[in-house]
C-alpha cells in the first residue's frame, strides 16, 4: 500500500484533463501513477495508536505556542501605539507589572518617580537595585500625555482592561504548554522511544526530538537521505535545462509545517554550539552574501541530514571539528567564538530593511 501525495495526483491530472477535475479522472490517475513513477511513491506503514496520540499532542503544543507568540506580538503592538514602545524602556522583569497595573500614562505622571520606585520595590523586593529606568519611564509618560492631550483620545482605562485579559490568556497559554510537555508529551515520547539518540545533537531538546519522532515514526520508511531531505521540505527547488542551471531558487516547503519550523529553530541554536554548523552559517553570510534566514535554512538542511544519519545508525551524535576530530562542547564553542563570528557590519549589510533602503536609493538614482 502506498500513500499518494495530493499534489502528485493534481499534477498528473493536468496531463489528462487540464481544465477538468472529477473523481473519475482522479481514479484514472491513481491507477496509472504506480506504473508511471513507482519510485516517487512512499510505502504506507500504519502507525500505532500511541504514535498518532504523540503526533496529536505535538500539534496541540504547536497551537498553544503559536497563540503565545500571537499574544506577545499583540501586547508589543499595544506598547508601541500607546507608549511609543516599552521593551527598550522598561526591564523585562518589570514589563508585565507595568502592563498590568500602570498602563495609563496620566496615572504614571501623576504618581511620580519616588512613589513608583516604592511600588516596584514592594512588588519585587528581590529585583535589581537599579531604578533609573523608572525616571525614563515617567518622562515617557509625560511625553505621551503631551502627545495625546487627553486620556479619552486612546481610552486607556479600556485598553488597560484589554491588556490584563491578554496577560491572563498568556499565563494560561504557558501553563497549558508546560502541562502538555511534562504530563503528556514527554512521558509518552519516553515510553515509545526510550533510547532515541536525537537529543545528543546540539540544538535538539526533548520536545523537539518528540516532534521529530511523532512525524518520522520510523526512519526505515525513507530509503535514502535524499528522500528524507525531500520530505522535510527544507531543500531548494531545482531548475535545469541543457547547460543552464537555476540559481537562488526558493525552498520546496514540502512536508509537515511543524517539522520545518522545528528544524529552523534547532538549526539556529545548533550553529551557536556546533563548529561545523557555524562554519556553514558563516560561509553563507560572509562568502555567499545571504541574510540570516537564508543562512539558518542552509544549516537546517544539514541538520536534517544529521537527523537521518543518527536515526539510521542508531548512535549518539559526536561533535567534530572541521578536520573530523572529536571535540568537546566547550572547545567547539571556543572555535566558533574565535573563527566564525559574523561581523556586525556584515549583518547590517544583509539586513532586510537595509537592503530595501539601498534598493530604493538605487532606484531613485536611476530615475534621476
Amino acid at each position: 500500500v502506498y500513500r499518494v501525495n495530493g499534489r502528485q495526483t493534481k499534477h498528473l491530472r493536468l496531463v489528462y484533463q487540464q481544465h477538468a477535475r472529477s473523481d473519475r479522472i482522479d481514479a484514472t490517475v491513481l491507477t496509472r501513477l504506480y506504473l508511471l513513477a513507482p519510485e516517487s511513491l512512499t510505502p504506507w506503514t500504519p502507525p500505532t495508536g500511541e504514535q498518532l496520540a504523540l503526533q496529536r499532542l505535538c500539534r496541540e503544543f504547536a497551537r498553544w505556542r503559536a497563540l503565545d507568540v500571537a499574544i506577545q506580538n499583540r501586547l508589543t503592538a499595544y506598547d508601541q501605539w500607546a507608549w511609543g514602545g516599552l521593551t527598550h524602556l522598561v526591564p523585562s522583569q518589570a514589563l508585565n507589572w507595568v502592563r498590568r497595573s500602570w498602563y495609563d500614562p496620566w496615572r504614571v505622571a501623576a504618581t511620580g518617580v519616588i512613589a513608583l520606585q516604592q511600588a516596584w520595590q514592594a512588588a519585587a523586593p528581590d529585583s535589581s537595585a537599579d531604578l533609573s529606568w523608572i525616571e525614563r519611564w515617567v518622562a515617557r509618560a509625560r511625553q505621551i500625555t503631551q502627545l495625546y492631550g487627553s486620556p479619552q483620545m486612546v481610552g486607556y482605562s479600556r485598553l488597560q482592561a484589554a491588556v490584563r485579559r491578554n496577560l491572563d490568556l498568556l499565563q494560561q497559554c504557558r501553563q497549558q504548554q508546560q502541562t502538555l510537555c511534562q504530563q503528556e508529551i514527554l512521558p509518552l515520547y519516553r515510553h515509545i522511544y526510550p533510547d532515541c539518540p536525537l537529543e545528543s545533537i546540539p540544538g535538539i531538546g526533548a520536545i523537539s526530538a518528540a516532534i521529530y519522532m511523532a512525524f518520522i515514526q520510523s526512519i526505515d520508511r525513507f530509503p535514502t537521505i535524499q528522500a528524507f531531505r525531500k520530505w522535510c521540505g527544507i531543500i531548494p527547488s531545482s531548475d535545469q535545462s541543457a547547460l543552464a542551471q537555476g540559481k537562488h531558487l526558493p525552498l520546496t516547503r514540502a512536508g509537515p509545517n511543524l517539522i520545518k519550523t522545528t528544524l529552523y529553530q534547532n538549526a539556529n541554536v545548533a550553529r551557536q554550539w556546533d563548529v561545523q554548523m557555524a562554519s556553514i552559517y558563516y560561509t553563507q553570510m560572509v562568502s555567499y552574501g545571504k541574510h540570516h534566514t537564508q543562512a539558518v535554512c542552509a544549516c537546517a538542511s544539514h541538520l536534517a541530514s544529521r537527523i537521518y544519519a543518527i536515526l539510521k545508525e542508531h548512535r549518539p551524535y559526536e561533535l567534530r571539528d572541521l578536520d573530523g576530530r572529536p571535540i568537546s562542547m566547550a572547545h567547539s564553542r571556543q572555535l566558533i567564538q574565535e573563527h566564525f563570528r559574523v561581523p556586525q557590519a556584515v549583518r547590517q549589510r544583509r539586513n532586510v530593511r537595509v537592503r530595501k533602503e539601498r534598493q530604493r536609493a538605487l532606484s531613485a538614482n536611476v530615475a534621476t
